[in-house]
């Protein structure tokens, strides 16, 4: 059986506006950024992901990795919501007082789709849109 190095994986998310998206997850939700990897065409090719080259710019959320995958040419966006189409739909982040993510971050002028929603007696959740359209969802108590 495989052993992972990290409980964790991180998560790669393909932007058309670095800056925007970039001031989005730093500004608004607090992520650090730590390193920016250039990824040239070659590469690129040889590992299969692409068929140009494009720049990875990392974002640090506690244990989480957020990668903002930039290509000079990206294609719009899928249909949006969790039922627009197959694959990776969204994210969810974790949160010891959803309330209290919800006000910052609504402070901030994030884009929440409603208030905070009691799933159980011990959970709440709550979908944002990043400045692309991405869904992120949290949850907390």
């Amino acid at each position: 059986m495989v052993e992972l190095a990290r409980s964790v994986f991180d998560i790669g998310l393909v932007v058309r506006d670095l800056e925007g998206a970039l001031s989005f997850y730093r500004d608004k939700l607090g992520m650090t950024p730590t390193r920016q990897i250039p990824v040239d065409e070659e590469t690129a090719r040889r590992g299969g992901i692409a068929e140009a080259p494009f720049d990875i710019q990392y974002l640090q959320f506690g244990d989480v990795n957020l990668k903002l995958v930039h290509f000079p040419d990206a294609p719009p966006a899928g249909p949006s919501g969790a039922n627009g189409q197959a694959g990776f739909r969204y994210i969810t982040m974790w949160v010891k007082d959803i309330q209290a993510a919800y006000d910052e971050w609504g402070a901030k002028g994030v884009d929440f789709l409603s208030e905070p929603i009691r799933r159980t007696p011990e959970l709440q959740m709550v979908f944002m849109r990043d400045p692309e359209g991405n869904l992120i969802e949290i949850l907390g108590p």
